[in-house]
């Protein structure tokens, strides 16, 4: 046990010096649940087994690949963080269209782009405020990277479920997506999908020179950094803004561990969140550039990543019988795009533990069909007559259903809900979002919200 201990923690530490994940350093528990993953994947009964394969000159760096896209954390949904493309909707894209008109040019980087869909609800939410604008002759550059190869080939296929589109309206849905053939996901349309691009890219690289050089006009990095020590951190955004044009955005995600840049970014803050910007970029016009970026060949080939079956993972749920624990792991396995998994180890753990609201908020979110999703937010909320987001996704399938007066009542109960919580508080359940995030959405903070003329984000959780 002793000689296994000291294997695992010489895999932490190459995998931590390798993707810079210090998050690993002190959760064995959970790296080694990966580790153990992959080591049946490739016939390893021991971690020495496994180090030695890493090491193999032939095999070594197709399981780096493959055990990068298993440790890192792929949880995104489109419109993720909503006070951030709030921001990004009402000021910082406006700003950026208007700067940038000499050269009707604009770049984007999504870094640690997990499925593709941040990327693609930047590319959705640039193509209408440009058709806003009646300015469609523009050159959008959006670039994705990410460290996980599992995780690139799901952006390129933009193929999507329920998961994904948790925060996307059935009227939105029809309009930025088709029906995949298999009759249960839907595909991003063509004319978003041209917009975006992907690529392989370590975050780690960028300090010392490499990776994709810019100028990029914004910059999305959000919830990456938090997995890396603060020093290291600090590090990484330095080398992100030194790849930012004069007039550049950054924004990061609400629990990465920088607040401030020194005199490299200026912080401007937002309702709900705030961004950095290059400093002295407030006023002047943008000069003239061509872009330089980084190619590699696109689409590279992907890694495939066996997957145990899923009657290992429900095993594994309910030996640890901790709901807590079943929760994190059917959230793990919908974020890595294994959606059937996690609803069969949603299903085994309810079975263990049938009371736990979580969990029935998680089988809601992942059923496939409108009836079986409302079915299981009403019992969410017999259980925990609290939760809002219950509220609020039951709400919006009742007004898709046509039943508009029980819609609005359950928003009214998400509404009375929110105004007992601080502003600044989380949401549970809500993937990030604030109490007065939500509020804004749903109109209960006093905001005039037609002035927007009308809010993609509105209709999206409304």
């Amino acid at each position: 046990m002793a000689d296994r201990q000291r294997a695992l923690e010489r895999l932490a530490t190459r995998i931590v010096a390798r993707t810079g994940l210090h998050y690993y350093a002190d959760k064995m528990d959970l790296l080694e649940m990966v580790l153990r993953r992959r080591m049946e994947a490739c016939g390893c009964a021991e971690p020495m087994d496994y180090l030695s394969r890493l090491s193999d000159d032939a095999a070594g760096e197709a399981e780096w690949r493959a055990l990068e896209s298993a440790v890192t954390i792929g949880e995104t949904f489109f419109f993720r963080y909503a006070e951030q493309f709030h921001a990004l909707e009402r000021t910082i894209l406006p700003d950026l269209i208007a700067r940038l008109r000499p050269v009707r040019t604009i770049r984007i980087w999504s870094v640690g782009c997990s499925n593709g869909a941040e990327p693609y609800s930047l590319a959705i939410l640039m193509r209408r405020l440009l058709r806003m604008r009646g300015e469609q002759d523009w050159t959008v550059e959006i670039l994705g990277t990410d460290i996980s190869e599992q995780a690139l080939e799901r952006a390129r296929a933009a193929e999507y479920g329920a998961w994904s589109l948790r925060d996307v309206g059935a009227s939105e849905r029809r309009q930025w997506f088709r029906p995949a053939a298999c009759g249960r996901h839907w595909v991003l349309r063509d004319v978003f999908r041209r917009m975006v691009r992907f690529e392989y890219g370590n975050i780690m690289d960028l300090p010392s020179g490499r990776g994709p050089a810019g100028p990029f006009d914004l910059i999305l990095c959000r919830n990456v950094l938090l997995y890396f020590e603060e020093t290291q951190a600090l590090d990484l955004m330095r080398a992100l803004a030194g790849r930012l044009s004069p007039p550049g955005w950054l924004l990061l995600g609400h629990s990465d561990p920088i607040g401030e840049c020194g005199g490299v970014l200026e912080t401007v803050t937002f309702s709900g969140t705030v961004a950095f910007r290059v400093a002295g970029s407030r006023q002047g016009p943008v000069a003239p550039r061509r872009c330089v970026l980084s190619r590699s060949p696109d689409p590279r080939p992907g890694v495939p990543v066996p997957r145990p079956p899923v009657r290992e993972h429900a095993r594994d749920i309910v030996a640890r019988a901790d709901a807590g624990l079943a929760r994190a792991e059917v959230r793990a396995l919908a974020d890595r795009g294994a959606v059937a998994e996690a609803r069969a180890c949603c299903g085994a753990a309810l079975a263990l533990h049938p009371l736990d609201a979580g969990l029935h908020f998680l089988s809601a979110v992942l059923a496939e069909d409108a009836g079986a999703a409302g079915e299981e937010f009403r019992r969410t909320l017999y259980l925990d007559r609290a939760h809002i987001m219950a509220h609020v996704h039951l709400a919006r399938l009742l007004r898709d259903a046509g039943q508009v007066d029980e819609a609005e009542r359950m928003m009214r109960q998400a509404r009375t809900l929110l105004h007992r919580l601080p502003p600044a508080a989380p949401v549970p359940d809500g993937d990030g979002l604030t109490v007065a995030g939500l509020l804004r959405l749903v109109g209960g903070d006093g905001d005039d919200m037609a002035e927007a003329a009308p809010l993609l984000l509105a209709r999206s959780v409304f």
